[in-house]
């Protein structure tokens, strides 16, 4: 799936309608049956300061799966509805957990069930956005999924400092970029017109 597919119209604003909208749509690309999904939000300013801290460093759950009444039910953080692409990968990991450990395919004590996930979000067809939303410049807090990798800066991963940075996810750009290689070969795709809209590290790994 790419921002081109109709996941989320360009009015997008996170309203609870479009976020279910779009879970709906990300469920239908990812195999997994909408009707059998729950969504709930949460605000993860109201979480208390020593959540948010691990090891020296800040992190920010943005998203939570668990199983109740029969059903999957993904949490989302209300403060990244407005970021459509950043959501779409949220939902992305979150729907992850649902045909994984929702399926009985791994058990969450595994110990890189979080790594698999971010894994299986490629090879279900949303890597794109997974992707993009690993790895960005910017100065706004951000965490993904149940245990982020939290803040780290740039100089951290790549040697260099040239702003703030940080990590989304559990793989890094060039783990995301060589997975899309393997999709793409699984596919037939050498030279995909999307893999342009990739960021840098990520596109540099796949090329």
């Amino acid at each position: 799936a790419l921002p081109s597919s109709g996941l989320f119209p360009a009015d997008f604003v996170g309203t609870p309608v479009q976020v279910e909208e779009l879970v709906g749509r990300v469920c239908i690309v990812m195999g997994v049956d909408p009707g059998d999904v729950r969504v709930r939000y949460f605000d993860s300013a109201d979480e208390a300061p020593d959540a948010l801290r691990s090891g020296g460093r800040r992190h920010r759950a943005v998203g939570r799966y668990h199983k109740a009444d029969g059903h999957a039910v993904i949490e989302l953080d209300l403060r990244e509805a407005g970021q459509p692409a950043v959501l779409t990968a949220i939902i992305a990991h979150e729907l992850g957990h649902v045909r994984l450990l929702g399926e009985d395919r791994i058990q969450g004590l595994d110990v890189d069930h979080e790594r698999l996930t971010d894994l299986v979000t490629v090879f279900l067809g949303m890597g794109f956005f997974t992707a993009n939303a690993a790895y960005r410049f910017t100065k706004s807090v951000q965490g993904f999924s149940v245990l982020p990798l939290g803040d780290l800066t740039e100089r951290m991963l790549t040697g260099t400092a040239l702003g703030p940075t940080h990590h989304l996810g559990y793989l890094t750009e060039r783990q995301f970029g060589y997975a899309l290689a393997c999709y793409c070969l699984l596919r037939g795709e050498t030279d995909p017109p999307w893999s342009r809209l990739l960021e840098p590290g990520a596109r540099a790994a796949l090329r």
